[in-house]
């Protein structure tokens, strides 16, 4: 059985890209319910179907547990217990692969055997949970959660783990191409001849075709003055249609990935970009020189963009805002034969995306 499951979850991985739309998340738990309900605590089962949002919430779930056979106290009755709930989750980012979430939220609470004023009712919950990216088409999930019905006022409290695979991956978004007006046609008047024995007429040259000038690229500067053609859709770009890089010359020791504070006026430039251009989102590429081995030096450019990553948050960058890339030795700008050469190769760059 072990065998199957972990076949199905790397399976389902597998077809479900990282840049996701939805989640679904088996999970299993238990109930611990408030001692004046004369339940046993109990084990339950589920599902949840999370949909991501851009609000001031993060992710809209929908989710069902089951209890079966719980026990009553001093009785030799028992019941089945369904519940359906509905969450807003709020997420905050402790590293790049672990965060904190906050969760609310109502439900309702179906028994099949109601005794001891155990009855239907509907609930309101709370929780807190954890959530862990194994890889970016698999996460772990961890939470607790604070359940009051409204029947009565009882509590339960909820604690379950579950494993969340992605899927709907999200579209590109594609500039928008403003159709050419057609030109209007031109009425050309042509006064009558006087009478004459011959009439001479006189021919019309043509109206000139209007030269129309595209921009293939759609990057919002025209062909004549596009010095980067083909450049990928979505890309920030400069007035000659190049991807717009600021080389931020946020340079680095050998092996080090400490940020001097001469650098934070460079940093500060891309904040700045950042909080007036809300509805981009900035690339940090980290990159090293040559010495070392290239695995390291991958590790290490990582380590980089993710340092100047940091000092934006604190600048008030939004972290869903920042992608973190490395390039480990394979970008230079210069030769790494020489010490000034590898100086310049240590870096951070930032490049913008709408």
């Amino acid at each position: 059985m072990k065998k199957i499951l972990m076949s199905f979850v790397l399976f389902t991985s597998l077809l479900f890209a990282s840049n996701y739309k939805y989640e679904i998340t088996p999970t299993i738990g238990g109930v611990i319910p408030e001692g004046n309900l004369d339940l046993s605590n109990q084990l339950s089962y589920g599902l949840r179907f999370g949909i991501n949002i851009n609000t001031i919430f993060d992710q809209i779930e929908l989710g069902f547990e089951r209890s079966n056979s719980v026990d009553y106290d001093n009785s030799n009755a028992n019941t089945d217990i369904n519940r359906y709930f509905i969450n807003a989750i709020k997420s905050y980012p402790l590293r790049d692969n672990l965060s904190l979430y906050s969760l609310i939220g109502v439900g309702y609470e179906s028994i099949k055997n109601e005794k001891f004023s155990n009855n239907d009712s509907g609930f309101f919950n709370y929780g807190l949970g954890l959530k862990y990216k194994v890889t970016n088409n698999f996460s772990l999930r961890a939470e607790v959660r604070h359940a009051i019905k409204f029947d009565h006022g009882d509590n339960n409290l909820f604690y379950t783990v579950g494993f969340v695979i992605p899927f709907g991956k999200k579209a590109e978004p594609m500039a928008k191409v403003e159709p050419t007006p057609a030109p209007a046609p031109v009425l050309v008047l042509v006064p009558a001849p006087a009478p004459k024995p011959m009439p001479v007429v006189k021919k019309i040259a043509p109206t000139p075709k209007p030269i129309v000038i595209g921009d293939d690229d759609h990057d919002g500067v025209n062909n004549n003055e596009d010095l980067c053609p083909n450049t990928p859709v979505g890309n920030v770009v400069n007035s000659d249609g190049c991807v717009k890089v600021i080389h931020l010359h946020v340079t680095f020791a050998t092996n080090k990935v400490d940020i001097s504070n001469k650098y934070m006026i460079e940093i500060k430039k891309v904040a700045n970009f950042m909080s007036i251009n809300d509805n981009y989102t900035v690339i940090l590429e980290g990159n090293t020189d040559s010495v070392g081995s290239k695995k390291y030096n991958q590790k290490l450019s990582i380590l980089r963009a993710n340092a100047v990553a940091d000092v934006l948050e604190k600048l008030g960058v939004y972290p869903g805002r920042i992608t973190k890339k490395g390039f480990g030795e394979t970008n230079p700008i210069a030769t790494n034969k020489t010490k000034e050469g590898r100086a310049q190769n240590r870096r951070v760059d930032a490049k913008f995306m709408k």
